[in-house]
This record gives structure tokens, C-alpha cells and sequence, in this order.
């Protein structure tokens, strides 16, 4: 009878330690997910044996499934574009720790306009001053580079409201847009710079037909997040593993795993505090936005503009104050 209650509570305990060493990745798929999934396997069983916990990833085309995982504590850590990032910090109980770095060092990247070299769109220019006529692919709307970015410093600085502009618009991840684009079936597209050196490799047919009428300016690549209220031991064991792994010498086939995992170099610190620049660009994004909304009387545009001003003062608390 003792034996039999014995390994009743040690199952028990085996499944709690089970429970409480698991860490799930989020990771959004500029392509397709289980794609993202494999170019990733490789490190995250790294992180596995670094860490001595159980490692699952899980991906999705669409930033909003993976936040979700985030705030229902279902995903851990996570890698993001700045915007999903900033609203992690804002909505998920989650802090950066990390940035991407990509093969070369490079650090930044931009956001791009992209459409077929024979769809006769010369420029930004002709697309702003030909209302109805084109049709657009739009990023995710959580996207930075896909959406936030050509938002407002490509239409919204310009007066355009994108919705209002164009003949139609989709939405769609990276990988969709270009391919899209390259189809023709649509005008215009937006991308950044980054995947469009990964689409050239993957899909050289459809990349010759492929030219850039706008590009921003640069701005960080993509942060690594992870939730607030994992244990502390833990937060420090999974930041320690990221910020060394390309150079530690328990992992020397560390460069060539970070490689097929989105051509990156390794990874450097970065905190809250570098997501102020995106949390200007919206505070930027949603006054343009409002002022432009036909639909809002003077008296609506001036209580949503102040409920701009109050989000944007409590994103700034959060990154850790004005300076």
C-alpha cells in the first residue's frame, strides 16, 4: 500500500516539474509556419539543453495568435516585430530582452513598397496621386514593417488613408504579398527589406520580376520577448543562452544553426526601452488617422486625440519614462 502511494506522488511530482520546466516559443512565419518551426528546431534544442527544460515551438502567418499565447501565458518567449512587441509589454506581462542580429552584424532594416516591374508604377508618387486605381497588399495589421511603417510615413504623412485610397486592399504576411505582387494580383505590396533577400533565394523566378518604389527609413530588427512572471532563475538562464549562443563554445555548430534560422548572426541585448521610437510612430499613426476620419465630429476627434495622448504617456511609463 506504501509502494502504491509512492509512485502515485512521485508521478505527481514528475508531472509538475514536467509542467513547470516546459517552455513554449512563439514565432511569427513570414512564410509558412511549420517552415519557421523547422529553421528554428535546431536552436531551440540548444535552448533545451542549456536551460535542462522541455522546449516546444509553435508558429502562426499572423502576429495576433501568437500575443494571445503571450497573455494567456501559453507562450514564454517570443519573437516579434517592434509593434507586437511594444503591445506585449503594454497587454501580455511580457519584457524585451533581445534583438535579432542578421548575418553581417546588421541590426536594422527598413520597410519597402514593392510592385512587378511591368505594372507601369514608376514611384510612391504616381500610386498617392491615382486614387481607385490600384489594388494593395497590406501586412498584418500588427505588423511594423508590413503595416505601421508605410501607414504613416508613406500615406497617412501624405494624407492618404489607405482604406479610402485604394481600389481594394488584403492583408496578408510577407511571403503572401510578394508572391502577390509578383502574380500580379495586386498593384502594390508592402515588404521590407529583409525577406526580400530571403525571397530572392527562394523564389528567384518571381524576385526577377520584383521592384522596390519606396523605402523607409531603417529601424531595429526584431525583438525577443518573454513573460514577467516566469521564475527568475529561468529568465535568467533563457537571456543568458540567446545573448551567448552564437559565440559559446558548448555550441559550436551554433553559427550554422542561426543561419537556417532567418539568416541571422546571433542576437544582442535590447530592453523596453528601445520600443519609444515605434511608440512615437503610433502615438504619430493614430493622431493622422483621426484627423483624417471623416466619419468623427470635432467634438469625437478631440476626445479620441486626447485618448491618443493618454496611451501613448502610459507606453512611455512602461518603457521606462521620457529619457
Amino acid at each position: 500500500m506504501r509502494s502504491k502511494y509512492w509512485v502515485v506522488l512521485l508521478a505527481a511530482w514528475s508531472s509538475l516539474v514536467l509542467a513547470r520546466e516546459t517552455i513554449t516559443v512563439g514565432l511569427v512565419a513570414h512564410g509558412e509556419a511549420q517552415e519557421a518551426i523547422a529553421a528554428w528546431q535546431p536552436v531551440l534544442d540548444d535552448l533545451a539543453k542549456a536551460t535542462g527544460s522541455n522546449v516546444k515551438a509553435v508558429a502562426a502567418k499572423n502576429y495576433a495568435e501568437i500575443l494571445d499565447g503571450l497573455k494567456s501565458g501559453q507562450i514564454q518567449v517570443a519573437r516579434l516585430g517592434n509593434k507586437v512587441a511594444l503591445e506585449a509589454v503594454e497587454t501580455a506581462d511580457s519584457d524585451v530582452f533581445a534583438q535579432l542580429v542578421l548575418k553581417g552584424g546588421i541590426d536594422t532594416y527598413s520597410s519597402v513598397l514593392i510592385t512587378r516591374k511591368d505594372s507601369g508604377i514608376s514611384s510612391l508618387d504616381q500610386v498617392l496621386q491615382k486614387k481607385g486605381q490600384y489594388r494593395y497588399g497590406s501586412g498584418d495589421r500588427k505588423s511594423t514593417s508590413g503595416f505601421l511603417i508605410p501607414q504613416y510615413y508613406a500615406f497617412l504623412k501624405n494624407n492618404i488613408v489607405m482604406e479610402q485610397h485604394f481600389k481594394s486592399v488584403s492583408y496578408g504576411n510577407h511571403q503572401d504579398n510578394f508572391l502577390a505582387a509578383a502574380k500580379g494580383n495586386v498593384d502594390v505590396a508592402a515588404n521590407n527589406t529583409d525577406d526580400l533577400v530571403k525571397f530572392a533565394k527562394k523564389f528567384p523566378a518571381e524576385s526577377k520580376n520584383i521592384k522596390v518604389i519606396w523605402q523607409s527609413d531603417a529601424f531595429n530588427f526584431d525583438p525577443m520577448v518573454m513573460r514577467r512572471n516566469l521564475p527568475a532563475d529561468t529568465k535568467a538562464a533563457i537571456s543568458q543562452f540567446f545573448l551567448t549562443y552564437a559565440k559559446n563554445p558548448q555550441f559550436p555548430d551554433a553559427a550554422d544553426k542561426l543561419a537556417k534560422a532567418d539568416a541571422l548572426a546571433g542576437f544582442k541585448l535590447m530592453g523596453n526601452s528601445q520600443l519609444k521610437r515605434i511608440a512615437e510612430v503610433e502615438l504619430f499613426y493614430s493622431q493622422f488617422r483621426t484627423t483624417l476620419d471623416t466619419s468623427l465630429s470635432p467634438a469625437d476627434k478631440q476626445k479620441q486625440e486626447k485618448a491618443n495622448y493618454r496611451r501613448h504617456e502610459q507606453l512611455i511609463s512602461l518603457l521606462g519614462g521620457a529619457h
